[in-house]
């Protein structure tokens, strides 16, 4: 019994310890991810760019963009029916 308290005693010294030791990263860690983030932009000078976009139409644009808001609102839920089924309606 008493090797095994000492031997555990070792054991969790040295692994506390070893979790202690320096780490070093490499002069490439992240690369890949920054790289990756640059590649997926379309177009890295669009925001620059003031000109107004000319050959759409106008009312067509107006039809988008209520569209596009409406998407973002919640519809009403409906609560004629009860979540559980025992024939017994919730209002």
């Amino acid at each position: 019994m008493r090797t095994m308290s000492v031997t555990l005693t070792v054991v969790g010294i040295g692994l506390l310890f070893g979790a202690c030791a320096p780490t070093s990263l490499s002069p490439n860690w992240g690369k890949a991810y920054q790289e990756m983030r640059v590649n997926q932009v379309l177009d890295p000078t669009a925001g620059e760019q003031l000109d107004p976009v000319e050959g759409q139409d106008g009312k067509v644009n107006a039809t988008a963009m209520e569209v596009y808001r409406k998407s973002f609102e919640k519809p009403d839920a409906e609560f004629n029916k009860s979540a559980v089924t025992s024939g017994v309606q919730t209002k």
